[in-house]
């Protein structure tokens, strides 16, 4: 089944890919056998633009728009930027959920793209140093991903309105370490719940 679309509280969540460049334990996409709320969010097939906007809709029903599901959205910054430009010209809002690794992946400087598409990018920063992150995380790029993350989220301020670095609380992480590397950054800090089975 290919769920592009799911409303999660006020917002539409986009779910356009499953490819990531983490390959976090704790993600939703391995803990719960592809259902999150009743949606099967494995995806058969990558949605083209036109495909994700058919599932939106009016993006004005929503408080967000947001690009967030099993894979990381900026894999496809061009569908992401295509969409994105659809949705502020028919009067959404939209925030992008990322890893913070894809200026690395793309081997380019992805931001520029993005400005006066995206409101809000939420970056997700779960460890307090190199070492822990990529234990906890296992990310594509071992542990240089801990900077990467950090460089992305303060070029994102010269591009992104709302720029937030977000920590899940995980057994054993000191979420106030994370806060700390967020305001050093000068973005915005939050955190998430970490959700296990019986919550989903």
């Amino acid at each position: 089944m290919n769920t592009i679309s799911y409303v999660f509280g006020n917002n539409l969540y986009l779910n356009i890919t499953n490819r990531c460049m983490m390959a976090c334990p704790y993600c939703i996409k391995h803990k719960w056998a592809n259902n999150f709320h009743g949606n099967d969010l494995k995806l058969q097939k990558e949605p083209s633009a036109q495909d994700i906007i058919k599932n939106i809709g009016d993006p004005k029903k929503y408080g967000e728009i947001i690009f967030c599901g099993y894979g990381d959205a900026l894999v496809k910054p061009n569908i992401v930027k295509e969409v994105s430009k659809w949705v502020k010209d028919n009067g959404g809002k939209v925030r992008i959920n990322t890893a913070g690794l894809a200026n690395r992946y793309h081997q380019k400087n992805i931001l520029p793209q993005l400005k006066g598409l995206a409101d809000a990018v939420s970056i997700s920063l779960n460890g307090t140093n190199p070492k822990e992150h990529n234990e906890l995380n296992r990310p594509a790029f071992g542990e240089e991903s801990f900077d990467e993350i950090i460089k992305f989220a303060k070029e994102a301020k010269e591009y992104i309105p709302q720029v937030v670095i977000t920590a899940v609380e995980l057994p054993g992480l000191d979420v106030s370490k994370v806060e700390k590397i967020a305001k050093d950054a000068g973005v915005e800090f939050r955190v998430r719940p970490y959700l296990d089975e019986n919550e989903n």
